[in-house]
């Protein structure tokens, strides 16, 4: 299935009964000034081939597919798969850094330890120690109202899973 059929299939394209899954629909992302009513997202009545196509899933997909349908309480009309943004992933807890001794030297020549502003950024490391060091460093910044970093971006979406998401993921 392409991109836009995935992503605009509905639970009532599923027949799980018989196994089989109808190509019917398809979804085209758009800028909103493009879009009869200013959204992102625009569904035609037909693949892009312009023909229905059916084809038949395996009993273990069709099982999945059924209880996710299930967990999820979607109705006849949903969406089978819904765009979710994603949290942001808590930091791991890290060992203490002294232990870790010294940074690779720079162009300068010079050395830094482990864990600290100076190795992230003059040192030019990017263990993990480092880069939580500059993490902490910039959420206390934000925190203290130091810094206004913009909003991270948001996709504009209805449900359906953005193309770019989906090239990137999938």
């Amino acid at each position: 299935m392409r991109w836009g059929e995935l992503t605009e299939l509905r639970v009532k394209d599923l027949d799980v009964l018989s196994r089989i899954v109808t190509v019917s629909r398809t979804v085209i992302e758009i800028n909103h000034k493009h879009h009869p009513e200013g959204k992102r997202f625009l569904i035609k009545e037909y693949p892009k081939d312009r023909e229905f196509r059916r084809f038949k899933l395996s009993p273990q997909i069709t099982a999945k597919l059924e209880q996710h349908i299930e967990d999820s309480k979607l109705e006849r009309d949903d969406l089978l798969f819904v765009y979710q943004p994603e949290e942001s992933a808590p930091q791991p807890k890290l060992e203490p850094a002294e232990h870790l001794g010294l940074t690779e030297p720079n162009a300068a020549g010079r050395r830094y330890r482990h864990g600290t502003l100076s190795a992230y950024s003059a040192g030019k490391c990017r263990c993990a120690h480092c880069k939580n060091a500059y993490a902490i460093y910039r959420a206390e910044r934000r925190s203290s109202g130091k810094d206004n970093p913009r909003r991270p971006r948001r996709w504009d979406t209805d449900g359906h899973i953005p193309r770019r998401w989906f090239r990137d993921q999938v």
